[in-house]
């Protein structure tokens, strides 16, 4: 909700009457800062005063009107005259109010307003854009753990090893270190290291001299090289060659390496993000890996946890891929059934994020209207599941008619807190509940 008034008092006496009722309530002093608000983000309704030094409320209103969002307006005033009501509900206000009023009538306005939405209006009217690509998506308390270890480590140009399973985004995390570090304006530089062999490694690392093998037909740089002054991620770092780990560990030490076939020293300033997910402890007691090099490496270290491990990260992924191939594909699909979502909670995700992104491509361009359905999703996902990580709580044949009532109502409920983020208000409406009604059976079901 969006509170627009001049007068502190009437701002303040709306926000904690909405907050109250579980809204998140923004405030504005005049029409002009309301104008900018407007047309940063969306809101379900919006209350203006309207007579407003600056821009007055139908200013407002018009702005409210003409942006991507079309928010609803309810327009407030102590000069109440016909002719200003008429023409605010020309404009498009939804309802109006004269001052003096009492705040039943008010909640009764805006609980009409919010009635009449479906809950999917609002992903229906924000507009297609274009995610960003390098954004880590998520609430859980692992990845706000991770945001915060990377604004920590990302200003220092230490080494940092990466850990974690296929799939849950480690090159992000290194992308996000160097985008907050003073690195982030010079060159990041990735290379795949299990993708190449020894001899073929070497060269695109430390760069070549003309003549230093068959084809090498005129000097080359090297990724060091190209990531001077910035930073270079190295990802499956276990997979290197036990020569070029040496090397490798001269260019921590002493930031400086000689190209393939030639002599001359070359200097560099390049940081070292490597990622990888093998267990280098295990590979140093297997003598696989170099102990020095790993402690070289390992001065931060983060974990990157598999996804069943987070899966309150998964609705805020869901939205964001949505966003992502609706853009790519040219389609509007912004929201999953509540049983797709609540089977997507509890399904275990070997392949981590990289799965999740795959499900949801195949299913955006196999969607034939703005929901994703259950038959949209691949088969073998239901039965993996059923073997890797069989419902606990699924119930018993025996089970009574109330027990497996009880037992789909608590799943519905559960799928709506997850995706609306747990705003009651929001997920009530979309449930067809009352606010109180949805807070008694979260209590009875004991869902948290």
């Amino acid at each position: 909700m969006l509170v627009v008034d001049d007068e502190p008092g009437m701002r303040q006496m709306l926000e904690g009457t909405f907050k109250d009722r579980g809204f998140h309530v923004t405030t504005a002093s005049n029409g002009s800062k309301a104008i900018e608000v407007i047309q940063e983000q969306p809101f379900d309704v919006i209350i203006t005063d309207l007579k407003m030094p600056e821009r007055d409320g139908l200013a407002v209103l018009r702005s409210a009107r003409a942006s991507a969002y079309d928010s609803p307006v309810i327009m407030i005033t102590a000069y109440g005259t016909i002719d200003t009501a008429v023409e605010a509900m020309r404009l498009g206000a939804r309802d109006f109010i004269a001052k003096p009023f009492k705040l039943a009538e008010i909640e009764l306005k805006v609980d009409k307003i919010m009635g009449e939405r479906p809950a999917r209006e609002y992903e229906q009217r924000t507009p297609l854009t274009q995610p960003t690509e390098r954004q880590i998506v998520g609430y859980s308390k692992e990845t706000k753990q991770l945001l915060k270890m990377i604004q920590k480590i990302g200003p220092s140009r230490s080494s940092v090893l990466i850990t974690g399973p296929s799939g849950t985004g480690k090159e992000l995390v290194a992308r996000a270190i160097h985008d907050s570090s003073p690195r982030k304006d010079r060159p990041f530089v990735a290379l795949n290291c299990a993708a190449l062999a020894p001899g073929v490694l070497e060269s695109e690392l430390f760069g070549h001299e003309k003549g230093a093998f068959t084809g090498a037909v005129s000097q080359r740089q090297g990724r060091f090289e190209r990531a001077h002054t910035g930073t270079l991620f190295l990802d499956e770092v276990g997979e290197i060659d036990g020569n070029i780990q040496t090397k490798l560990l001269r260019v921590l030490q002493e930031g400086e390496f000689e190209r393939v076939g030639g002599n001359q020293t070359v200097r560099v300033d390049t940081r070292i993000i490597a990622a990888t997910n093998r267990d280098l402890r295990e590979a140093i007691s297997l003598g696989a890996f170099r102990e020095d090099f790993y402690y070289r490496l390992n001065v931060f270290s983060l974990r990157v946890e598999p996804l069943r491990a987070r899966p309150d990260d998964i609705p805020a992924l869901i939205d964001h891929f949505l966003k992502k191939f609706s853009f790519e594909l040219a389609k509007e699909v912004n929201a999953v059934e509540d049983d797709v979502m609540s089977f997507f909670m509890r399904y275990p995700w070997p392949g981590n994020v990289r799965e999740l992104e795959n499900v949801l491509e195949r299913a955006v361009v196999l969607a034939e209207g703005n929901t994703i359905t259950r038959d949209v999703i691949p088969p073998d996902m239901f039965f993996l599941q059923e073997e890797l990580d069989p419902d606990p709580e699924a119930l018993p044949e025996s089970a009574s008619l109330v027990e497996r009532t009880d037992h789909m109502e608590s799943e519905m409920i559960a799928a709506a807190l997850n995706r609306f983020h747990w705003n009651k208000t929001k997920a009530a409406d979309h449930l067809g509940l009352k606010r109180t009604t949805l807070q008694y059976k979260i209590k009875k079901y004991g869902l948290k």
